[in-house]
């Protein structure tokens, strides 16, 4: 009689302990019913990152880094400047620019305002007088990339503003060595953002998450070649005020398709 009751209590325990486990599984990915993207520093070495696809769930994905003492390299700070990160210098000091689309130095606006070198309003909500762009005022538009020294990141999010309209041949990406780290697109040619959308700048934010204690550097790429004419002299990017910080300050609705890797 015992040994009966024993028995099938075994059975039952077998059979949920099924059920638990073909439905949640071991070392899986966890879906979650979320519509944000969010990326959150873990302990031990460990993130967890949710990264929105083209579905309408997100994936939520656990990654072990490697085994880093990352408080050596952490600042106690809440950000932390790149070197000539906003181009205060008036000059590409600790950048590098190839090809002729960001030209042979920064853009000053405080000039270009006092001037009237912008589109339908003063260039704006920028942190500083000098910043890089492939805006030509009219004139044609040249590809060009531009690439900063080499730093250390000791924060866990890269931070910056842009002016950029959604085209695949304008991004920021975060480097390593050869190897691209990061790559985010992005449209801040949005009326619900801005209303001088042309001359707005935006924050916007890359996760650094899985480069921490690393040597890495930023790249600007603008990729397009154009008359400068109609609604093509637009296609233009701008960038500026780079540093890391603790935390994201992106503004909502920009990004087209950020790539962490």
């Amino acid at each position: 009689m015992h040994k009966g009751i024993i028995l099938y209590v075994a059975i039952l325990v077998a059979l949920v302990a099924i059920v638990v486990f073909g439905f949640f599984g071991i070392g899986g990915v966890k879906t979650s019913s979320s519509s944000s993207s969010t990326t959150t520093v873990g302990g031990a070495g460990n993130a967890t990152t949710t990264v929105v696809s083209s579905s309408s769930v997100p994936t939520t994905v656990s990654t072990t880094m490697q085994n880093t003492n990352y408080t050596s390299c952490l600042s106690s700070k809440a950000a932390e400047s790149i070197p000539n990160g906003n181009f205060s210098s008036g000059t590409y000091a600790f950048w590098n620019s190839s090809g002729p689309g960001f030209g042979l130095a920064p853009f000053n606006l405080t000039s270009a305002n006092a001037n009237g070198d912008y589109y339908n309003h003063t260039w704006n909500n920028y942190n500083g007088i000098f910043f890089a762009t492939t805006y030509q005022g009219g004139s044609a538009l040249q590809v060009g990339n531009l690439t900063s020294d080499n730093f250390t990141v000791t924060e866990p999010f890269l931070n910056f503003r842009i002016i950029s309209p959604q085209n695949a041949l304008l991004y920021v990406e975060v480097l390593s060595g050869n190897r691209v780290l990061a790559t985010a697109h992005y449209n801040t040619f949005n009326t619900s953002v801005s209303k001088y959308y042309l001359s707005t700048f935006q924050n916007a934010s890359i996760p650094l998450v899985n480069a921490l204690c690393k040597q890495v550097q930023i790249r600007v790429v603008a990729g397009i070649i154009n008359s400068g004419s109609g609604a093509s002299q637009y296609q233009y990017i701008a960038v500026g005020d780079f540093y890391m910080g603790k935390g994201p300050v992106q503004a909502k609705g920009i990004v087209v398709n950020q790539t962490v890797t």
